[in-house]
């Protein structure tokens, strides 16, 4: 495939920013799920328990809880809801951080499982995956959950084999099925109610050669977000590399990264920001939040 040309965001671009910039690169223990809001950039440290928030100010610890084991945060009420995936919990935190709320079970008192990737719905709710084993000695038995803007917690799509990435974009749900090595579609019909699943990219069939000598047993989809240039961007997990579709599931480049552990991709007006760890075998995970002006298709 011929190499494309770069996706450049359109604000950068204005700014004057070359495309061949320089990233920023945060360190950060086992990095996922980044948010932008206006200037500032959340993103969590599954593996030291915080959700950072980097601004023009500089980068600070926005919410701290031991045990948590965050792996996304999404905008909820006057603050946000932040996913304990390793404490199995959901919480409500208000603008500033501070807990006011959290479930441990949905409404028809069934335990969350590791809480992991969410999604605000536009309508004061949020869509959130609870994918359950993550071994492939294991049968489908992970959920999409909607969390309304009452506070009303359902199982509303599954079960799924890992349900990992979610991202609304309009009123389509798109979800990254990580141990099925795809990318399902479903239409939202009113906020917390699905359509059928259809498979939106069988990923399987868009593979390339590894890039690693030793492969990843449970390599796959994880974070997925539309880009401002309408392509759906997938993190790929144990492969360290970013794909782009086309609104219809096409291949259309890829992105390889510097950790190989890829959780997660965000958009917003100052850059593209991508996280991932380069180790999942350690306690700490060390891996870096990268923040760049565009990003390079092959």
């Amino acid at each position: 495939m011929a190499a494309r040309l770069p996706l450049l965001l359109p604000a950068l671009a204005a700014a004057g920013l070359a495309i061949a910039g320089e990233p920023r690169v945060i360190p950060a223990l086992y990095p996922e799920g980044p948010l932008w809001q206006g200037e500032r950039l959340y993103f969590l440290e599954m593996h030291a328990d915080r959700v950072m928030v980097v601004a023009p100010a500089g980068t600070s610890a926005f919410f701290v809880q031991k045990g948590c084991g965050p792996t996304a945060i999404a905008p909820y009420g006057e603050g946000f809801l932040v996913l304990c995936h390793l404490g199995t919990r959901v919480v409500a935190v208000d603008a500033v951080g501070r807990e006011h709320r959290r479930w441990i079970r949905d409404d028809s008192g069934a335990p969350l499982m590791d809480p992991n990737d969410a999604s605000a719905d536009g309508s004061g709710g949020v869509y959130f995956s609870d994918p359950g084993p993550f071994t492939r000695n294991s049968r489908p038995q992970g959920w999409v959950m909607h969390l309304s803007a009452s506070g009303v917690l359902r199982r509303v799509a599954g079960p799924l084999w890992y349900p990992n990435g979610v991202h609304v974009a309009g009123d389509r749900l798109f979800v990254s099925e990580h141990l099925s090595r795809r990318v399902l579609r479903y239409e939202i019909e009113a906020p917390g109610e699905l359509g059928e699943a259809q498979t939106f990219a069988d990923l399987t069939r868009l593979s390339r050669p590894a890039r690693y000598r030793q492969a990843y047993a449970l390599v796959g989809p994880d974070g997925l977000e539309f880009g401002p240039d309408g392509n759906l961007y997938v993190a790929i997990y144990g492969e360290g590399r970013l794909l782009c579709l086309s609104p219809d599931g096409r291949l259309l480049g890829m992105t390889d990264m510097p950790a190989r552990y890829l959780t997660n991709v965000a958009f917003g007006a100052p850059g593209v920001a991508v996280t991932g760890a380069f180790d999942n075998r350690t306690r700490r995970s060390p891996g870096e939040v990268r923040i760049l002006p565009a990003l390079p298709l092959n």
